[in-house]
């Protein structure tokens, strides 16, 4: 069991969700977001899901020959 606040979401296939902070639309590739009242009703009603975050890309200097 995690104990971390944070989940990556994003809307469920067909779903339009606006964040309840500014109304803007949540990105359709994912964002993080506090486990909050507002996140744990759009997770139950099906508006968002849980998503893998993308990876960070590695630093230029790291590649190997």
């Amino acid at each position: 069991m995690t104990t971390d606040k944070r989940l990556y979401l994003k809307p469920a296939e067909g779903r339009i969700v606006r964040r309840p902070e500014d109304g803007e639309l949540w990105p359709a590739e994912g964002d993080f977001a506090e486990r909050s009242q507002f996140v744990r009703r759009r997770l139950k009603d099906g508006d968002l899901v849980e998503a893998q975050p993308p990876r960070a890309p590695k630093p230029a200097g790291d590649e190997k020959k």
